[in-house]
């Protein structure tokens, strides 16, 4: 019994692991959808508060706390009387493979503090903003005024007692790990009652970088004439994700080409590769849906 608890907490910390509601599979059933006679719209809080800086995986940076961590806990005490060595081994791995995931995640949470001091002004001075407010009202007028809207009866209105279906958005603002570009994330799931929802997509669109290298001339690039700079290309990016998300629902998105491919795209801060289906392509910007089927808004030129 115990080993099967060890091995079952195991398999619960790799799965809080690698959850991210950020990379969950795209799915919708336009028919239910269209079939709603109601909507209500619910903008939950700011996933990671007014600011989170997205670091990229650097494992060297994880590698002295991960050792030390992972010894502490293979230091487990000896099986109790009456295991077998079977068993007693199988305990092990799972010790081992628990030790590995709480290291693991005790680093990246490290990596994630230094990454995010240098953004902490740049936080502070969102914090004195009614940022959430500002997000909250751009998305709701975003919703509102969309053709999805104008076709379907969508409300932002307490939800009633009686389960209607609501659109949930999780909205978050990240800058990368250089303080250059920024990137808006909505996280939408609508449910109506079943099990699983009649949609789930995650759509994000990223700035086309600040085109500095320095990490203090992009916090001064975002921070000059009163935020003028965050604020503007955060207005673009609701408004971006915004539509293509109302477009998703409606399913009026436009034709996916049917092969992925690795896309190129140039901006100010040199090339972005992704790998989907192109969706769009202007002068300003490159659309795609990722590889789980989710939408990628990046500003750039396609390099064809």
């Amino acid at each position: 019994m115990k080993i099967i608890t060890i091995v079952a907490l195991a398999g619960a910390l790799l799965a809080g692991c690698a959850h991210s509601a950020k990379y969950h599979l795209a799915s919708g059933d336009a028919d239910s959808i269209r079939s709603l006679e109601r909507i209500y719209l619910d903008i939950a809080p700011l996933e990671n508060g007014p600011l989170s800086v997205e670091i990229y995986p650097e494992p060297w940076r994880y590698l002295s706390v991960s050792s030390n961590v992972a010894a502490a806990q293979y230091s487990a005490p000896p099986p109790p009387p009456g295991t077998s060595a079977g068993q007693a081994a199988a305990a092990g791995v799972a010790g081992g493979l628990i030790g590995t995931l709480i290291a693991s995640e005790m680093a990246k949470g490290q990596a994630q503090s230094a990454a995010q001091k240098p953004a902490e002004p740049l936080v502070e001075a969102l914090m004195g903003r009614a940022i959430e407010r500002d997000v909250r009202e751009a998305l709701v007028d975003g919703m509102l005024t969309s053709d999805f809207a104008a076709s379907n009866t969508l409300e932002y209105a307490p939800l009633p007692d009686d389960g209607a279906p609501q659109l949930v958005l999780q909205p978050s603002i990240k800058l990368t790990n250089g303080l250059n570009v920024l990137k808006f994330n909505i996280n939408a799931e609508l449910h109506a009652g079943g099990k699983q929802p009649l949609y789930r997509n995650s759509i994000e669109y990223w700035s086309a970088g600040t085109g500095n290298s320095d990490k203090q001339e992009n916090l001064y690039y975002w921070r000059a004439a009163d935020l003028e700079a965050f604020y503007g290309e955060l207005q673009q990016a609701i408004a971006h994700t915004a539509s293509y998300l109302a477009q998703s629902l409606d399913g009026s998105l436009p034709a996916a080409e049917e092969k992925q491919a690795t896309h190129r795209i140039a901006g100010n801060d040199g090339w972005v590769m992704m790998r989907g289906n192109l969706l769009q392509s202007t002068d300003e910007y490159t659309v795609l849906r990722d590889l789980r089927g989710n939408i990628k808004i990046i500003s750039g030129t396609l390099v064809l």
